[in-house]
């Protein structure tokens, strides 16, 4: 069985079969958790190795030794990135949460010509990110980006752009898919045809989402909880 209490661990500080936490993951740990010695845990470092670990000490920092190491544990097999438009700060959140726990690797936050939002919190959001991972027992923190526009997205990134459009003619699961893939999704008000027209003619592939017309985030999160099933 596995542990249900997860922490971050700097990779830094793993060191053979031993560890140690941070000050702020010990300090949530024996204030918050009021864990015991002997207690397992699960160790995340955020770069893809996840551990199960029993703990021997609770002094000022949390340190023990760990009885398992799990490479990868809580990730896709595919590479999967969003890259959203900005919206309201709530639903932003809610977003990242979302999409962490759906197993995006990068998340690119987009400012295009309807966003009403035009900046963002990245230190906020950076924690809410590695929470949402801890949460879900994911042992690769998504990489948060600075906002950017969609000339700089469709000129910078690599892989292969789908993205959710009304009047598209395919489906998700009717797309050929590469297993590199990032999704753009637009602000409440659509993409305008200027940045329509600039991922067409960088050959992004769109897809529709059905016959309603759905919040930026709810497109999101139906999309990718779409390519799990796809890429499972």
């Amino acid at each position: 069985m596995s542990p249900d209490k997860a922490f971050y661990v700097n990779p830094l500080n793993v060191s053979g079969s031993k560890f140690q936490l941070d000050k702020a993951e010990s300090d949530h740990a024996n204030r918050v958790l009021r864990l015991k010695k002997s207690e397992v845990i699960c160790l995340l470092d955020g770069v893809g190795n996840g551990y199960y670990a029993k703990i021997d000490s609770i002094e000022k920092y949390v340190s023990g030794i760990i009885i398992k190491s799990i490479p990868d544990l809580g990730e896709n097999v595919c590479s999967v990135s969003l890259a959203s438009a900005l919206i309201k700060r709530d639903r932003f959140e809610l977003l990242l949460e979302k999409a962490t726990e759906l197993g995006v690797n990068e998340i690119q936050p987009l400012i295009l010509e309807r966003c009403v939002k035009k900046t963002m919190n990245f230190d906020r959001s950076q924690k809410i990110v590695i929470s949402s991972a801890k949460q879900c027992l994911r042992s690769r923190f998504p990489l948060l980006h600075e906002p950017i526009d969609m000339k700089k997205l469709l000129k910078n990134s690599s892989g292969q752009f789908i993205s959710g459009l009304m009047d598209a003619s395919k489906s998700l699961s009717e797309l050929e898919l590469d297993n590199n893939v990032t999704v753009i999704i637009g602000p409440e008000g659509d993409f305008t045809e200027n940045e329509i027209g600039q991922m067409k003619n960088a050959g992004v592939l769109f897809f529709k989402l059905g016959g309603r017309r759905l919040r930026a985030e709810t497109a999101a999160i139906n999309s990718l909880a779409v390519l799990n099933e796809l890429f499972d």
